[in-house]
């Protein structure tokens, strides 16, 4: 089993490849059959093959930074963070839960990110 400690850094070290724009290091967070869905409600990437599609043809934060501890129950881990973007020459930032499951070798099997865009605040 996945331990709470592996789950915790993994998201750390997501943030981090997000916010450096690190597609490939995102990707290698993830299982072969893992999902994507952002924001929770859009549509889901099925497949590395979608979630690295994904994330090439999106723009990603310019920030994504970790605003309160990792809380892990079972197989899953939920992470509070605030994403910085900018749209037409303004910086806005918007507060995200990013939730996401594992599988036995510590992989994301599943990553869902709770927001809307309704959330932006301009900085």
């Amino acid at each position: 089993m996945v331990e709470a400690q592996h789950m915790r850094k993994v998201m750390e070290q997501y943030a981090a490849a997000v916010s450096a724009g690190e597609v490939e290091a995102i990707l290698s967070f993830y299982a072969p059959n893992g999902s994507c869905q952002v924001p929770v409600g859009g549509p889901v990437c099925e497949g590395i093959d979608a979630v690295r599609a994904f994330y090439e043809g999106n723009e990603l934060a310019e920030t994504l930074v970790l605003t309160g501890p990792v809380r892990v129950a079972g197989r899953e881990a939920a992470a509070p963070m605030v994403a910085r973007v900018c749209f037409d020459g303004v910086n806005y930032e918007l507060d995200v839960v990013d939730v996401a499951e594992f599988n036995d070798d510590g992989l994301l099997t599943s990553l869902r990110a709770f927001y809307s865009l309704d959330d932006l605040r301009a900085v």
